[in-house]
């Protein structure tokens, strides 16, 4: 595990449960195992890009997990890791963690970015964002919920909180890069109640981020 060892741990989360949109967001990016809903997850963000490797090897070879895949890029490499029980997803945490000599506590906590509530979008302002979007169609009429949150990876933890906590259309989720992006869209109290869990799902990973040991589920 040498290879790992002098990487930089940027994100390193664990989603409990994945919702229904949540896990069909990842089943249409899937290079690999299929993730369902219910699934936990664990998601792993380092760099160099390379280290996603041997961080890969060591949680398959101690643990029952899948993949939905592994992408390496110019700067970051992300690890998506799936599996029906949570305690089986912790555990390869333990394993990431053992292979980067390092603690829960050593993860880069989120950062926001930017904000924007766009409320009442125009027919070809839906358009554009149709452009863009993998998950669920934006309509003229629709209130938009836009977060940027740094490092990238973190916005599929809020992604997922945010669809279990409000009645919400999961329309983009990109965690790869310097920044993550989510797009949600639905009515004006639904957009802002999005931006409400958001925010405060980044806030209470920045407190458990400085303390040592697994966090609670969902983190």
């Amino acid at each position: 595990m040498a290879a790992a060892v002098g990487a930089r741990l940027r994100v390193l989360a664990h989603v409990d449960r994945m919702g229904p949109q949540y896990a069909a967001y990842w089943g249409l990016m899937a290079q690999g195992s299929l993730p369902r809903v219910g699934d936990s997850q664990l998601l792993v963000e380092v760099s160099p890009s390379n280290a996603v490797f041997p961080l890969t090897d060591a949680a398959m070879k101690r643990t029952a997990v899948h993949s939905a895949g592994t992408l390496v890029e110019r700067d970051f490499g992300l690890m998506e890791l799936h599996a029906a029980t949570p305690d089986t997803v912790l555990e390869a945490a333990d394993a990431v963690l053992a292979a980067l000599d390092m603690r829960w506590a050593d993860r880069m906590a989120p950062t926001v970015v930017s904000t924007q509530l766009l409320p009442n979008i125009a027919p070809d302002h839906s358009q554009l964002f149709n452009k863009i979007r993998r998950g669920a169609w934006t309509l003229p009429g629709d209130t938009l919920f836009v977060l940027e949150v740094s490092p990238a990876a973190w916005v599929y933890l809020v992604a997922n909180e945010v669809e279990k906590g409000v009645d919400i259309e999961l329309v983009r989720a990109a965690g790869t890069g310097l920044y993550g992006r989510l797009i949600v869209a639905g009515t004006e109290s639904a957009a802002q109640m999005a931006e409400s869990i958001a925010l405060g799902v980044i806030d209470s990973v920045q407190v458990s981020a400085v303390v040592a040991g697994a966090p609670a589920g969902g983190q």
